[in-house]
């Protein structure tokens, strides 16, 4: 798990592959995202309590945190990727982008604190001003598993919502996580780097001559992967020779040729 969990966010530290995903999954392949859009942040997620006038702050590290800029607005990307289902994924992802919005709203706090310039009563109550605005936070999971996610997407999910009345349901209803099953993607065509390539060879790994076929078609982008999507490819699929036969694969100009590695 620390393998596939290492590889998949050196693989998409680098950011044209953020900005591609972002595109691809979000926007249907319109090119609206670029790399130059997202700066990377600090993926750890301090919960910060206070009891007794002692503070103290549990850590929660996301795999990946990057702010994006889209025109005049930005948002924060918390990318996650699993190799597994988790049952409980809405749960954890509602605590992570709620830590966010809390710490957003005690930065505000703090630097209104420091100014003085809130007023009595609903100012002051709420420890920000009207105006104040929060940039809003959103979850990708990116799944690498070989069957199809059937755990939660939302909170509802989580509930027995068939003995509730319909007016209630209305009420905890919640939009699904967005989940990226990378080996059951279907519009792989929407991507414009190398993880169209990456999500057509893991969709074809149960068949070695369709992989065998898939990789000569994209001759291009295969015979020379950079290390990172070599090294990404080898531990998902799970393809021991793979790792074995690196060295040899390797070419001068320091990319990596699966073409050669699958034969």
């Amino acid at each position: 798990m620390k393998e596939e969990n290492a590889t998949s966010i050196e693989f998409f530290r680098a950011f044209r592959r953020v900005a591609d995903l972002i595109n691809g999954v979000i926007f249907h392949g319109k090119q609206i995202v670029r790399e130059c859009d997202l700066q990377e942040q600090n993926p750890v997620l301090h919960d910060i309590s206070k009891k007794d006038n002692r503070v103290s702050a549990v850590e929660n590290t996301l795999d990946l945190s990057v702010m994006v800029t889209v025109g005049k607005a930005k948002f924060l990307l918390m990318l996650q990727g699993q190799t597994i289902e988790h049952y409980v994924m809405p749960v954890r992802a509602s605590h992570e982008r709620g830590t966010d919005y809390y710490n957003q709203w005690k930065k505000l706090q703090k630097m209104h604190n420091e100014a003085r310039d809130l007023m009595k009563g609903e100012e002051y109550l709420s420890g920000v001003k009207k105006r104040d605005r929060f940039y809003p936070v959103i979850h990708i999971v990116v799944y690498f598993g070989k069957k199809r996610w059937k755990a939660a997407r939302k909170m509802d999910d989580l509930f027995l919502t068939e003995i509730f009345p319909e007016e209630l349901k209305k009420l905890f209803t919640e939009k699904p996580l967005l989940i990226f099953e990378m080996r059951h993607f279907s519009n792989e065509e929407w991507f414009q780097t190398d993880l169209r390539q990456v999500c057509g060879f893991l969709k074809r790994t149960n068949d070695r001559m369709k992989l065998k076929t898939y990789i000569e078609e994209n001759q291009e982008v295969f015979s020379n992967l950079p290390e990172d999507a070599y090294d990404f490819l080898t531990v998902m699929a799970g393809i021991r020779n793979l790792r074995l036969i690196k060295q040899e694969v390797q070419s001068k100009g320091g990319g990596f040729d699966m073409c050669k590695a699958i034969k």
